[in-house]
């Protein structure tokens, strides 16, 4: 059930008016909405993310007893396993039989086809079960009070299938207030905003630019230079406005049941290293790597040569997260040497006593460009159908012989320069979002104000109902 359709926005409504009709009932309505989204993907995978949570749920009961160890790796055991299955056991077969120089048969099976379709949001409910294992076990959180609880807090459909990844600590808390919630003009349209945003940034901007992206990385290796830059450029904007429209979506969502959901975009590519960039980018995800992989590797404090190589295996482990494909892994072991890289400048910097440059304004401009430009060349892994698509692609863009641009591309190349500037403006409107709010609604008139909104949810409404609604990238992890 896809966000940007309107039988969600429909679902969405029902369950807003049992919410708050129902204020007792409030676990209930929450629990069976998240069941009926899940189902609605598939009964079987439902089944199967239920039975998953309700394993997590018993066997953390057990994490604070002589037997927590155990306890921990059997929960563990069974979050990864279910991961590994559906989304690395193929990736796995093809490289064991590229090095054993062997195939195996798996014809008659279930997957003679050698794929296994992966269950909604898997990635992100497994990293959200493993957190909770692991802090319940140190002793961070204590263990869900009920099954029920403990549903509604990992299947909430708002996030489930595309983050962000919540922390028990911070979601827990709310649920079991959950009945003190009251209805509150200014919350919900707050969320409506959000909500309302994100339907723009999806439909307005990601569907218009995604025929784009898909037909040139569809032909990748007939592109030249300046086709693979502006492919490259157009894939930047098409995942940061898909991935961003989920997300604020989500907090939308939450905002309409009295709920606090973390933001996960903040401008991230207003960002002048890789520490900043995430910091601004996929944060829920960043935050995940850092206290569950960078830190217990180490982190930051060990020798030099360690925080290298924790940084580059966190990312790159990262990169394994998105997908099972050789290209993600490189996308992550890139930024993995992009964040080594820029700590050692920094390092450098402070031993010739230069910090102070990094304060300078033009000196900050000229970071932002240079990395923006770094993330782009990234995106190209990320993207691209195959390592040799993605090889292709790179030899032309640092290759370029004899540019000659077409109409058509200097329309494209524009509209990149009228994204990143829109990307600028958002910014803007971040910063100022309560001075900007409080003058929209003194300054302008309630009359006007109600026929914009109305005349931008007509035409929203008018383009979801045009056709197919294409679904989010993060959806596919």
């Amino acid at each position: 059930m896809l966000f940007n359709t309107p039988i969600f926005l429909l679902f969405l409504v029902a369950v807003v008016i049992l919410y708050y009709a129902f204020p007792r009932g409030r676990m209930l309505v929450l629990a069976l909405a998240n069941a009926a989204f899940y189902a609605y993907a598939g009964v079987g995978y439902f089944l199967l993310f239920f039975c998953i949570v309700a394993s997590v749920y018993f066997i953390s009961k057990g994490l604070g007893g002589r037997r927590g160890r155990l306890a921990l790796t059997a929960g563990l055991t069974i979050v990864l396993g279910n991961l590994l299955f559906f989304k690395y056991s193929m990736f796995l077969l093809e490289n064991v039989e590229r090095i054993l120089g062997l195939t195996f048969s798996l014809q008659g099976t279930a997957f003679d086809d050698r794929s296994i379709a992966l269950p909604i949001g898997i990635s992100f409910y497994s990293f959200q079960l493993i957190a909770y294992l692991v802090d319940v076990y140190k002793g961070k959180l204590k263990p869900s009070r009920s099954l029920f609880e403990f549903w509604v807090f990992i299947s909430l459909f708002a996030h489930s299938a595309a983050g962000p990844i919540l922390r028990g600590n911070d979601f827990l808390p709310q649920l079991r207030a959950i009945q003190a919630i009251r209805f509150r003009t200014p919350r919900v349209k707050l969320g409506l905003s959000f909500i309302l945003l994100g339907l723009i940034k999806k439909v307005v901007i990601v569907e218009q630019i995604a025929p784009y992206v898909n037909d040139y990385f569809s032909k990748a290796q007939t592109l030249s230079g300046v086709e693979s830059w502006i492919a490259s450029y157009l894939f930047a904007f098409q995942i940061y406005f898909d991935f961003s429209a989920y997300s604020e979506m989500a907090v939308g969502i939450g905002f309409l049941l009295g709920l606090r959901l973390d933001l996960n975009f903040k401008t991230p590519y207003l960002s002048s290293n890789p520490a900043e960039f995430w910091r601004r980018w996929h944060i829920t995800l960043s935050q995940w790597i850092r206290d569950y992989i960078f830190i217990p590797l180490g982190g930051s404090r060990v020798a030099n040569w360690r925080v290298y190589f924790n940084l580059i295996a966190a990312m790159t482990i990262s990169g394994l997260w998105h997908g099972a494909a050789w290209t993600f892994i490189i996308w992550g072991l890139y930024h993995g040497i992009l964040s080594a890289v820029h700590r050692m400048y920094g390092k450098g910097l402070a031993k010739l006593g230069w910090q102070r440059l990094t304060k300078n304004g033009f000196y900050k401009v000229v970071s932002i460009a240079v990395f923006f430009h770094l993330t782009v060349i990234g995106w190209v892994f990320f993207r691209a159908n195959s390592w040799s698509d993605a090889v292709y692609l790179l030899k032309k863009m640092t290759l370029i012989h004899g540019v000659t641009v077409t109409k058509e591309q200097l329309l494209l190349i524009a509209l990149i320069i009228g994204l990143y500037l829109l990307h600028i403006l958002e910014s803007i409107i971040v910063k100022n979002f309560k001075r900007l709010s409080l003058a929209w609604e003194i300054r302008i008139p309630a009359v006007i104000r109600g026929a914009i909104y109305a005349a931008v949810a007509i035409l929203l409404l008018m383009l979801l109902m045009r056709g197919e609604a294409s679904t989010f990238i993060y959806f596919a992890f």
